[in-house]
Protein backbone atom coordinates (compact mmCIF):
# COMPACT_ATOMS: atom_id res chain seq x y z
CA UNK A 1 0.00 0.00 0.00
CA UNK A 2 1.39 3.39 -0.36
CA UNK A 3 2.21 5.29 2.13
CA UNK A 4 0.17 8.73 2.40
CA UNK A 5 1.05 12.36 4.07
CA UNK A 6 4.30 12.10 1.54
CA UNK A 7 5.95 9.77 3.22
CA UNK A 8 6.46 7.58 0.05
CA UNK A 9 8.05 10.18 -1.70
CA UNK A 10 10.22 10.78 1.04
CA UNK A 11 11.19 6.88 1.63
CA UNK A 12 12.24 6.16 -2.04
CA UNK A 13 14.36 9.46 -2.25
CA UNK A 14 15.94 8.52 0.78
CA UNK A 15 16.83 4.99 -0.33
CA UNK A 16 17.99 6.21 -4.04
CA UNK A 17 19.21 3.03 -5.43
CA UNK A 18 18.85 4.30 -9.07
CA UNK A 19 22.56 5.42 -9.10
CA UNK A 20 24.17 8.99 -10.19
CA UNK A 21 22.93 8.95 -13.88
CA UNK A 22 19.29 9.25 -12.54
CA UNK A 23 19.90 11.47 -10.13
CA UNK A 24 21.32 14.01 -11.89
CA UNK A 25 18.65 13.56 -14.44
CA UNK A 26 16.00 14.46 -11.53
CA UNK A 27 17.69 17.12 -10.52
CA UNK A 28 17.98 19.10 -13.79
CA UNK A 29 14.15 18.22 -14.09
CA UNK A 30 13.66 20.12 -10.52
CA UNK A 31 16.01 23.01 -11.87
CA UNK A 32 14.07 23.56 -14.57
CA UNK A 33 10.41 23.83 -12.65
CA UNK A 34 12.38 26.31 -10.41
CA UNK A 35 13.10 28.55 -13.35
CA UNK A 36 16.68 27.35 -13.76
CA UNK A 37 17.38 28.33 -17.62
CA UNK A 38 19.67 26.53 -20.17
CA UNK A 39 20.22 23.65 -17.48
CA UNK A 40 23.34 21.93 -19.34
CA UNK A 41 24.28 18.53 -17.67
CA UNK A 42 28.62 17.58 -17.69
CA UNK A 43 28.22 13.62 -17.61
CA UNK A 44 24.88 12.06 -16.18
CA UNK A 45 26.38 9.05 -17.69
CA UNK A 46 30.00 9.27 -16.47
CA UNK A 47 33.65 11.02 -17.02
CA UNK A 48 35.28 14.37 -16.00
CA UNK A 49 32.57 17.01 -15.26
CA UNK A 50 35.34 20.11 -14.59
CA UNK A 51 33.93 20.44 -11.20
CA UNK A 52 29.91 20.51 -11.98
CA UNK A 53 27.49 18.44 -12.48
CA UNK A 54 25.44 21.29 -14.53
CA UNK A 55 26.24 24.50 -16.32
CA UNK A 56 22.64 26.45 -15.85
CA UNK A 57 21.54 30.30 -15.73
CA UNK A 58 19.80 31.62 -13.31
CA UNK A 59 17.89 35.55 -13.32
CA UNK A 60 20.38 35.91 -16.02
CA UNK A 61 23.66 34.27 -14.79
CA UNK A 62 25.77 31.71 -14.41
CA UNK A 63 25.48 28.68 -12.01
CA UNK A 64 26.70 24.99 -11.64
CA UNK A 65 24.30 22.51 -10.17
CA UNK A 66 25.76 19.70 -8.03
CA UNK A 67 24.23 16.79 -7.15
CA UNK A 68 24.65 14.41 -3.73
CA UNK A 69 22.32 11.28 -3.99
CA UNK A 70 24.18 8.88 -1.71
CA UNK A 71 22.18 5.86 -0.79
CA UNK A 72 20.77 6.16 3.20
CA UNK A 73 20.88 9.05 5.58
CA UNK A 74 24.23 10.34 5.97
CA UNK A 75 25.77 12.75 9.06
CA UNK A 76 26.45 15.96 8.02
CA UNK A 77 29.89 15.41 8.34
CA UNK A 78 29.45 14.07 4.65
CA UNK A 79 27.11 16.39 3.09
CA UNK A 80 29.41 19.38 3.90
CA UNK A 81 32.21 17.67 2.76
CA UNK A 82 30.60 16.96 -0.26
CA UNK A 83 29.53 20.88 -0.54
CA UNK A 84 32.54 21.88 -0.20
CA UNK A 85 34.00 20.46 -3.12
CA UNK A 86 31.94 21.04 -5.40
CA UNK A 87 31.98 24.66 -4.06
CA UNK A 88 35.28 24.99 -5.79
CA UNK A 89 33.26 24.73 -9.02
CA UNK A 90 31.70 27.63 -9.12
CA UNK A 91 34.92 29.73 -9.27
CA UNK A 92 36.80 27.55 -11.56
CA UNK A 93 33.63 27.79 -14.29
CA UNK A 94 33.63 31.70 -13.74
CA UNK A 95 30.35 30.85 -12.06
CA UNK A 96 28.02 33.59 -9.84
CA UNK A 97 26.66 30.64 -7.73
CA UNK A 98 25.60 26.86 -6.52
CA UNK A 99 22.48 24.71 -6.89
CA UNK A 100 23.09 21.93 -4.83
CA UNK A 101 20.61 19.33 -4.98
CA UNK A 102 20.95 15.99 -1.77
CA UNK A 103 18.41 13.27 -0.88
CA UNK A 104 19.53 14.31 2.64
CA UNK A 105 17.62 15.85 5.48
CA UNK A 106 19.35 19.35 6.74
CA UNK A 107 17.99 21.16 9.55
CA UNK A 108 17.58 25.01 9.14
CA UNK A 109 21.19 25.48 11.07
CA UNK A 110 22.83 23.12 8.93
CA UNK A 111 21.39 24.53 5.35
CA UNK A 112 22.31 27.79 7.22
CA UNK A 113 26.04 26.54 7.51
CA UNK A 114 26.36 25.75 3.87
CA UNK A 115 24.97 29.18 2.81
CA UNK A 116 27.39 30.54 5.09
CA UNK A 117 30.31 28.11 3.80
CA UNK A 118 29.69 29.42 0.34
CA UNK A 119 30.61 32.81 1.31
CA UNK A 120 30.74 35.61 -1.43
CA UNK A 121 28.82 33.11 -4.25
CA UNK A 122 25.16 32.43 -4.49
CA UNK A 123 23.65 29.43 -3.32
CA UNK A 124 20.31 27.52 -3.38
CA UNK A 125 20.38 24.24 -1.13
CA UNK A 126 17.47 22.04 -2.07
CA UNK A 127 17.27 19.54 0.72
CA UNK A 128 14.97 16.46 1.28
CA UNK A 129 11.76 18.14 2.46
CA UNK A 130 12.27 20.73 -0.15
CA UNK A 131 13.12 18.22 -3.07
CA UNK A 132 9.55 16.33 -2.04
CA UNK A 133 7.41 18.62 -1.57
CA UNK A 134 8.24 19.82 -4.95
CA UNK A 135 7.70 16.02 -6.21
CA UNK A 136 4.45 16.21 -4.56
CA UNK A 137 3.02 19.18 -6.30
CA UNK A 138 0.50 18.80 -9.57
CA UNK A 139 2.79 19.90 -11.75
CA UNK A 140 5.74 17.50 -10.75
CA UNK A 141 3.32 14.03 -10.59
CA UNK A 142 5.03 13.28 -14.10
CA UNK A 143 8.91 13.47 -12.91
CA UNK A 144 7.82 11.94 -9.82
CA UNK A 145 6.38 8.70 -11.22
CA UNK A 146 9.20 8.53 -13.94
CA UNK A 147 11.96 8.84 -11.33
CA UNK A 148 9.98 7.23 -8.23
CA UNK A 149 7.20 5.41 -9.93
CA UNK A 150 4.74 6.52 -7.56
CA UNK A 151 1.16 6.82 -8.92
CA UNK A 152 -1.55 9.48 -8.30
CA UNK A 153 -3.56 9.01 -5.86
CA UNK A 154 -7.49 10.08 -6.49
CA UNK A 155 -6.69 13.39 -4.91
CA UNK A 156 -4.13 14.33 -6.65
CA UNK A 157 -6.13 13.34 -10.07
CA UNK A 158 -8.70 16.05 -9.29
CA UNK A 159 -5.28 18.06 -8.35
CA UNK A 160 -4.02 17.61 -11.65
CA UNK A 161 -6.89 17.96 -13.80
CA UNK A 162 -7.43 21.02 -11.52
CA UNK A 163 -3.97 22.73 -12.02
CA UNK A 164 -3.97 21.23 -15.78
CA UNK A 165 -7.53 23.27 -16.46
CA UNK A 166 -6.11 26.60 -14.61
CA UNK A 167 -3.06 26.55 -17.08
CA UNK A 168 -5.09 26.53 -20.15
CA UNK A 169 -7.48 28.94 -18.75
CA UNK A 170 -4.39 31.31 -17.88
CA UNK A 171 -2.93 30.60 -21.62
CA UNK A 172 -5.89 31.31 -23.22
CA UNK A 173 -6.26 34.60 -21.22
CA UNK A 174 -3.10 35.60 -21.94
CA UNK A 175 -3.84 35.38 -25.96
CA UNK A 176 -7.19 36.83 -25.52
CA UNK A 177 -5.40 39.75 -23.64
CA UNK A 178 -2.76 40.24 -26.36
CA UNK A 179 -5.65 40.22 -28.94
CA UNK A 180 -7.33 42.51 -27.13
CA UNK A 181 -4.30 44.91 -27.16
CA UNK A 182 -4.05 44.28 -31.12
CA UNK A 183 -6.95 45.31 -31.59
CA UNK A 184 -6.72 48.69 -29.83
CA UNK A 185 -3.32 49.51 -30.68
CA UNK A 186 -3.89 48.54 -34.85
CA UNK A 187 -5.99 50.48 -37.16
CA UNK A 188 -8.94 49.25 -38.23
CA UNK A 189 -7.61 48.18 -41.94
CA UNK A 190 -4.93 46.03 -40.35
CA UNK A 191 -6.42 43.40 -38.36
CA UNK A 192 -3.82 40.72 -38.89
CA UNK A 193 -0.90 39.64 -36.41
CA UNK A 194 2.43 39.05 -37.78
CA UNK A 195 1.67 34.98 -38.66
CA UNK A 196 -0.93 36.43 -40.77
CA UNK A 197 -3.54 35.03 -39.32
CA UNK A 198 -6.92 36.95 -39.27
CA UNK A 199 -8.14 37.87 -35.49
CA UNK A 200 -11.03 36.49 -34.71
CA UNK A 201 -14.45 38.90 -35.00
CA UNK A 202 -16.42 39.67 -31.92
CA UNK A 203 -19.37 37.61 -33.51
CA UNK A 204 -17.04 34.47 -33.87
CA UNK A 205 -16.30 34.85 -30.10
CA UNK A 206 -19.71 34.73 -29.45
CA UNK A 207 -20.78 32.21 -31.08
CA UNK A 208 -17.76 29.94 -29.55
CA UNK A 209 -19.52 31.42 -26.73
CA UNK A 210 -22.83 30.14 -27.20
CA UNK A 211 -21.35 26.79 -28.86
CA UNK A 212 -19.98 25.68 -25.64
CA UNK A 213 -22.77 27.06 -23.36
CA UNK A 214 -24.89 24.58 -25.25
CA UNK A 215 -22.88 21.65 -25.27
CA UNK A 216 -22.49 21.63 -21.36
CA UNK A 217 -25.86 23.11 -20.73
CA UNK A 218 -26.60 19.15 -22.45
CA UNK A 219 -24.10 17.46 -20.18
CA UNK A 220 -25.55 18.92 -16.93
CA UNK A 221 -29.24 18.12 -18.27
CA UNK A 222 -28.26 14.43 -19.05
CA UNK A 223 -27.21 14.38 -15.39
CA UNK A 224 -30.65 15.60 -14.53
CA UNK A 225 -32.15 13.26 -17.05
CA UNK A 226 -29.70 10.58 -14.66
CA UNK A 227 -30.87 11.76 -11.38
CA UNK A 228 -34.49 12.15 -12.11
CA UNK A 229 -34.80 8.65 -13.51
CA UNK A 230 -33.08 7.50 -10.05
CA UNK A 231 -35.73 9.52 -7.97
CA UNK A 232 -32.95 11.52 -6.89
CA UNK A 233 -34.23 15.04 -8.29
CA UNK A 234 -37.88 16.07 -9.01
CA UNK A 235 -38.86 18.70 -11.69
CA UNK A 236 -42.15 19.94 -12.88
CA UNK A 237 -43.49 18.02 -15.90
CA UNK A 238 -43.88 20.77 -17.97
CA UNK A 239 -40.90 22.31 -17.30
CA UNK A 240 -38.84 19.21 -17.89
CA UNK A 241 -40.89 18.62 -21.36
CA UNK A 242 -39.35 22.30 -22.06
CA UNK A 243 -35.70 21.25 -21.40
CA UNK A 244 -36.24 17.79 -23.27
CA UNK A 245 -37.44 19.54 -26.38
CA UNK A 246 -34.25 22.42 -26.10
CA UNK A 247 -31.71 19.49 -25.18
CA UNK A 248 -33.33 17.87 -29.31
CA UNK A 249 -32.74 20.98 -30.50
CA UNK A 250 -28.94 21.18 -29.65
CA UNK A 251 -28.37 17.11 -30.60
CA UNK A 252 -29.93 17.82 -34.09
CA UNK A 253 -27.83 21.19 -34.28
CA UNK A 254 -24.52 19.63 -33.47
CA UNK A 255 -24.90 16.12 -33.97
CA UNK A 256 -25.27 13.21 -31.38
CA UNK A 257 -21.71 12.21 -32.50
CA UNK A 258 -20.46 15.50 -31.21
CA UNK A 259 -21.89 15.32 -28.20
CA UNK A 260 -19.52 13.77 -25.33
CA UNK A 261 -19.75 11.44 -22.86
CA UNK A 262 -17.11 13.57 -22.26
CA UNK A 263 -13.74 12.96 -20.43
CA UNK A 264 -12.38 14.80 -17.30
CA UNK A 265 -9.70 16.30 -19.38
CA UNK A 266 -11.97 17.55 -21.82
CA UNK A 267 -14.87 18.40 -19.18
CA UNK A 268 -12.26 20.74 -17.87
CA UNK A 269 -11.04 22.22 -21.34
CA UNK A 270 -14.60 22.88 -22.52
CA UNK A 271 -15.04 24.72 -18.68
CA UNK A 272 -12.04 26.29 -19.30
CA UNK A 273 -12.71 27.70 -22.54
CA UNK A 274 -16.05 29.14 -21.70
CA UNK A 275 -14.82 30.81 -18.63
CA UNK A 276 -12.24 32.70 -20.76
CA UNK A 277 -14.59 33.38 -24.01
CA UNK A 278 -17.20 35.06 -21.07
CA UNK A 279 -14.35 36.82 -19.49
CA UNK A 280 -13.17 38.50 -23.33
CA UNK A 281 -17.20 39.41 -23.37
CA UNK A 282 -17.60 41.01 -20.16
CA UNK A 283 -18.42 38.73 -17.58
CA UNK A 284 -16.44 37.86 -14.12
CA UNK A 285 -13.82 34.71 -14.15
CA UNK A 286 -15.55 31.63 -13.58
CA UNK A 287 -18.92 32.31 -14.66
CA UNK A 288 -19.74 28.42 -16.14
CA UNK A 289 -23.97 29.20 -15.12
CA UNK A 290 -26.34 27.64 -17.91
Amino acid sequence: MRRNEGRGTITELVNWDRGQTASERLAGKILEMEGFENVDPSHPVGGPDGGKDFICEFHGSKWIGAVYFPYGDKNFFEVKKKFLNDLDGVSKNYAKGIAFITNQELSISQRKELENLAGEYDSRIYHLERIANLLDSPKMYGVRLEFLDIDMTKEEQLSFFNYMQEQQISKLASQISEIRDHIINKDKHDIFDESNEEIRTLQEVEKAENEFYEKIWLDRHFALEDYIEKQVEKIDSKLWKQAQEVAQKIIDKYGEENLGPYSDFEWGMMNGKLSALRWILGCEWDMLDT
